[in-house]
């Protein structure tokens, strides 16, 4: 469902806007539009990368050797493993 928002643009950026839509021979909204969509794509990149660089376990990978096979990509089956042997679900 689209919703209609009404701003207001100093003197400069509307001459800017106008100027770009023209040179793109574009609609000032389809621009505006457009800038936002980038705008929110950014911000969601940007956030994924900081959650991903302040992530306090990020310094642990590599720093343990275990004579586990392929740990990093079955680590659900042998967590699942020792739950089941922890519960005693065996007997």
């Amino acid at each position: 469902m689209a919703k209609t928002f009404t701003i207001t643009l100093p003197d400069n950026l509307e001459k800017a806007l106008n100027a770009q839509a023209e040179r793109l021979n574009k609609a000032p909204e389809e621009i505006v539009l457009q800038a936002l969509l980038k705008q929110l794509e950014f911000l969601n990149q940007s956030t994924l990368i900081k959650s991903i660089e302040t992530d306090p376990l990020l310094n642990l990978i590599g720093s343990i050797n275990v004579d586990i096979p392929k740990l990093a990509e079955n680590h659900d089956y042998y967590i699942g493993k020792a739950l089941h042997q922890d519960l005693n679900w065996d007997e």
